[in-house]
């Protein structure tokens, strides 16, 4: 095989296709890549901030809402003192626990992100890409900073359970 086919093998195995790259990011398959494992992370914790900021509206605003459909016929202040009351259960504050972990993350990734896309911290000289295709921008500070991200989220949550559950 000549280093020409050879390179359209290796081009043709690591083309993902419209709908893996596009639609669907979390199946493409990259090894020991955690910049992968931070974009889907970045994705999944941004839909959780989502649900929570429309179950929150949904909250706030049920003393107006529950006058026109009422929650086990409370309305009004009522209603929002039952809703609160739910709220103060286990399973909640273990949604709170898992809202107070997505925002951490969120909020770190995306600093990182800003960071390295805006201002071009870590990056390093543009290389000509070479299959298989590694993320150029996966480099020694690039690294060293996603894991020092993972760290610091994973402490922030820790000390959020206590403050949440303690």
């Amino acid at each position: 095989m000549s280093d020409d086919e050879k390179f359209r093998s290796l081009e043709m195995e690591n083309r993902q296709g419209f709908w893996k790259a596009s639609l669907n990011p979390w199946l493409i398959r990259a090894k020991n890549n955690p910049e992968r494992v931070a974009f889907v992370l970045h994705r999944v914790t941004g839909f959780i901030i989502i649900a929570f900021l429309l179950a929150h509206i949904l909250e706030t605003d049920s003393p107006v809402w529950s006058q026109y459909a009422p929650i086990n016929g409370l309305s009004g202040w009522a209603a929002w003192t039952y809703i609160m009351g739910i709220e103060s259960a286990w399973w909640a504050r273990l949604g709170e626990w898992i809202v107070a972990g997505a925002v951490l993350f969120h909020a770190l990734n995306g600093f990182r992100l800003l960071l390295t896309e805006f201002f071009g911290l870590g990056i390093g000289k543009p290389v000509e890409p070479k299959p298989p295709y590694e993320a150029p921008t996966l480099n020694a500070p690039q690294r060293t900073w996603l894991y020092i991200e993972f760290v610091v989220a994973l402490v922030l949550w820790a000390f959020s359970a206590f403050l949440i559950f303690g």
